[in-house]
């Protein structure tokens, strides 16, 4: 049985939800992320997936923020030897 919301509460957090979106933007920012066009897809087993949910949730972050990371945290290290 689905619950139902208060329509004030509701009401309320429309306005909020407006209001914020039109603070975080600045006008005419766009969506896109610059420096960041290119994706890459990597396979991993169950049990690596499952790892890496693991480290990033322990460390409170997306899991791609975190395989990021990792992945310009050693091209960094290779740049430097």
């Amino acid at each position: 049985m689905a619950k139902k919301i208060d329509p004030a509460l509701a009401e309320r957090l429309r306005r909020e939800s407006e209001t914020t979106k039109e603070a975080a933007y600045p006008a005419g920012a766009t969506g896109r992320r610059p420096n960041r066009e290119k994706v890459y897809s990597v396979r991993l087993s169950a049990e690596e997936e499952a790892d890496v949910q693991r480290v990033a949730a322990a460390k409170h972050l997306p899991a791609s923020t975190l395989v990021r990371s990792w992945i310009l945290e050693r091209l960094d290290n290779e740049r430097s030897a």
